[in-house]
């Protein structure tokens, strides 16, 4: 077992997406914070991955969580700023059913939902920049 090895949170749904047979739905928050005193410039991500196997004549027969991750990561001003930059920059004028951005004065907030595979991918191609930034965090 390798003790300094860290679960990257987007490659892993990327492996997830690629090898599961399931239809797996994903959804993605993350949520850039500037307003706590004991850690001023911080980021949470939240990862959720639900898998559904259905039937075409009978509907929905199994649901099921597979993946539920968070991580909280405390910032420098330079990477929050950098981040931050990125982030508006890629979703503020992003006009699509699968994104939600909101932003203050304190937080930026975006949440990406895919209801199938296809979707995930077509997430993952758009956004991958933003997701090995944030991955590349935790070394």
């Amino acid at each position: 077992m390798n003790n300094n090895a860290n679960i990257k949170q987007f490659k892993l749904i990327k492996f997830l997406n690629e090898n599961c047979n399931d239809h797996v739905i994903s959804r993605i928050s993350i949520v850039l914070r500037r307003d706590k005193l004991e850690a001023p410039y911080y980021m949470n991500t939240k990862i959720r991955l639900s898998s559904c196997l259905d039937n075409g004549e009978k509907g929905l027969i199994h649901a099921m969580n597979i993946l539920n991750h968070s991580r909280m990561y405390n910032l420098t001003e330079d990477r929050y700023n950098e981040i931050r930059t990125m982030i508006i920059h890629t979703f503020e004028d992003n006009k699509s059913e699968q994104v939600e951005f909101s932003k203050n004065d304190k937080q930026i907030k975006i949440a990406l939902m895919s209801k199938n595979d296809a979707e995930f991918k077509n997430l993952y191609e758009n956004y991958h920049e933003l997701f090995e930034k944030i991955d590349n965090l935790i070394d």
